[in-house]
This record gives C-alpha cells, sequence and structure tokens, in this order.
C-alpha cells in the first residue's frame, strides 16, 4: 500500500526537484557558476577532489533536497550527497565525456536514507561515486540502485539525470 509519504516522494523525484534546483540554482547560486573546477585526469584524481568535500546536510532554502551547482560545491567544500555526485559527474564528464556520467537517486523510505550517486559507463561495466568513494562494477541502473539502497526499509522511486540539464534519462516506481 502506498501512503501519502511515498505519493510526495513519487510526485518531488518526477516532477519538482528538478525544476526547484534550477530556480535554487538561478537565486543563490549565480555568483559561483563561474568558477574553474580543479582538473581532473584520471578517477583518483576525482575522488581526490570528492575527499575535500564535506558532507553535510541541506540547509532550508534548500526546500528538500536539491542540485546545486559543482561549481557551488567545489567553492563551499561541503554539501549532501547530491553535491558529491554533480561534482563527480562534471569532473567525468570535462575528463570522459564519452563514459556518460549521470546522476541516480534512490526515494526510500524512511526518507532520510535517499540518495544520489553519479554512475558512468566504465570499461569493466557501470561503475558509481558514492560520495567520496569510487564503487564497483554493475550491469544496470537498476543495480546501483540496490546497491545504494540497501539500509532502507523500502524502495519508492528511483530515477537518472543529465548532470548537465538535469534532464531525464529514466524513472522508475519500486
Amino acid at each position: 500500500m502506498t501512503s501519502i509519504v511515498d505519493h510526495f516522494l513519487i510526485w518531488w523525484l518526477r516532477s519538482a526537484r528538478y525544476p526547484w534546483s534550477r530556480l535554487r540554482r538561478r537565486l543563490f547560486e549565480g555568483g559561483y557558476k563561474d568558477r574553474s573546477l580543479p582538473a581532473a585526469h584520471s578517477l583518483a584524481d576525482i575522488e581526490t577532489c570528492l575527499r575535500e568535500i564535506t558532507w553535510t546536510m541541506d540547509g532550508p532554502l534548500h526546500l528538500f533536497d536539491s542540485i546545486s551547482y559543482p561549481q557551488t560545491v567545489w567553492a563551499k567544500k561541503k554539501d549532501d550527497c547530491d553535491g558529491f555526485a554533480i561534482l563527480a559527474a562534471t569532473l567525468l564528464r570535462q575528463w570522459h565525456p564519452d563514459w556518460h556520467p549521470v546522476l541516480i537517486t534512490a526515494m526510500v523510505r524512511p526518507m532520510q536514507a535517499s540518495h544520489t550517486v553519479c554512475g558512468f559507463l566504465a570499461p569493466d561495466g557501470l561503475a558509481f561515486f558514492d560520495n567520496a568513494s569510487l564503487r564497483g562494477e554493475c550491469q544496470t541502473y537498476g543495480d546501483i540502485v540496490n546497491k545504494i539502497s540497501l539500509n532502507a526499509k523500502r524502495l519508492v522511486c528511483w530515477d537518472v539525470r543529465d548532470p548537465l540539464t538535469l534532464g531525464l534519462v529514466e524513472f522508475h516506481v519500486a
């Protein structure tokens, strides 16, 4: 049985999170957009950059889990999982665009266990950055979702997004 909270999470991920993120970026992060990002020439370089970021929960102006510009994450050196994911995806896209980095978000119950990672097509299969850690090979985006939602009671829905435009690639209700 789906609850009101489940319906909210499905609506939020499918329809509201990304427009809110775009609006929030325009309103509050315009000064960061033109800042430069570090150069990465390997997966190890990306991990090193991500280790410089401190995990912190989104503040009240984020409403519910918005995605900042990668330049904002790098300049402030703090964000939550989606900040790590957008920074990793941007650095990957600059270094190796043919690996097609994407943002993968699993909305789960309890909501606090929801998580976003950067997935990409490595030579040995799909891999992903889970905050500052590079994690193993997977066959599908669904495999990545299963790995990142292990600590949750229940998966509600998940999506795959283009990190440049935040455009939808895939959406699934569990």
